[in-house]
């Protein structure tokens, strides 16, 4: 190689390393606004350019950021919803994550609240018999309340409060059971949070009856809510391939994951 080539190898082969360098770390922020992020997983580190969606491309915030349709600076990590696990720590971290009406009702859309029963009306004008909710006498000597035996949890041999509130309500009440979810709200009251949150009213999301399970009973959590990998790959491939550009297929993944 010619001695006048050498310095501009050398300089090129700098301002590359420079260049490597700068991609591989995340990006200084502008404002509320990331230029780079740089994501590290047993698949390989994935360096996005936050800037170059936002603002070359125009992709919407809420396309990726389900909590917030503007820019701003508290934007939940996607690990907040979207756990590797779906654990008890999760479970009990990811509420404390989360301390804005706008991220909760994303996933926890309705909430049911205790039933509001008329004992007096039920026993005067549709239940003759006490028998029809109690138990007969060869249980329950006296009629008492369902909770001094069904507790909230698993109790052993004795079925859950809701099991047996239920189990007992049912052969009356057929058309509310039939009608699943909607028939709920005969019973419980029924606030839609997604809805109350968005027309500015307060909306309190309460962990216990909003919980996932009051309405999905027969569904995992992990069926509901995708997993990290899920999540990331669903959103980024998913946009690739409706646009018909960048990787997006299953052999492509280097072109995001750097070893």
């Amino acid at each position: 190689m010619p001695k006048r080539y050498i310095s501009v190898v050398v300089f090129t082969g700098l301002m590359a390393i420079v260049a490597l360098f700068g991609y591989s770390i995340p990006g200084d922020v502008a404002g509320a606004v990331p230029t780079r992020i740089r994501f590290d997983n047993a698949g390989g580190k994935v360096v996005f350019d936050h800037k170059k969606h936002a603002a070359d491309y125009a992709v919407p915030c809420e396309r990726c950021h389900h909590e917030s349709a503007t820019p701003r600076e508290n934007v939940k990590p996607c690990g907040t919803c979207h756990g590797v696990t779906f654990d008890d720590a999760f479970r009990k971290n990811h509420a404390a994550a989360i301390n804005d009406g706008a991220s909760c009702v994303t996933c926890h859309h309705s909430e049911y609240a205790a039933a509001k029963w008329d004992h007096d009306a039920h026993a005067q004008g549709y239940s003759p018999s006490c028998t029809d909710c109690h138990h007969d006498t060869s249980i329950e000597p006296t009629p008492t309340n369902c909770a001094d035996c069904h507790s909230d949890g698993k109790n052993g041999a004795s079925p859950d409060r809701k099991t047996a509130v239920h189990t007992r309500c049912a052969p009356c009440h057929a058309d509310m059971f039939d009608a699943g979810v909607k028939g709920c709200a005969s019973c419980h009251p029924f606030t839609d949070t997604r809805a109350r949150f968005a027309s500015t009213k307060e909306a309190v999301v309460g962990p216990g009856s909003a919980s996932c399970q009051t309405c999905h009973a027969d569904q995992k959590l992990k069926d509901l809510v995708p997993g990290r990998m899920a999540a990331f790959h669903g959103q980024c491939m998913s946009c690739h391939e409706k646009e018909g550009k960048g990787p997006f297929k299953k052999d492509q993944c280097q072109q995001c994951h750097l070893k």
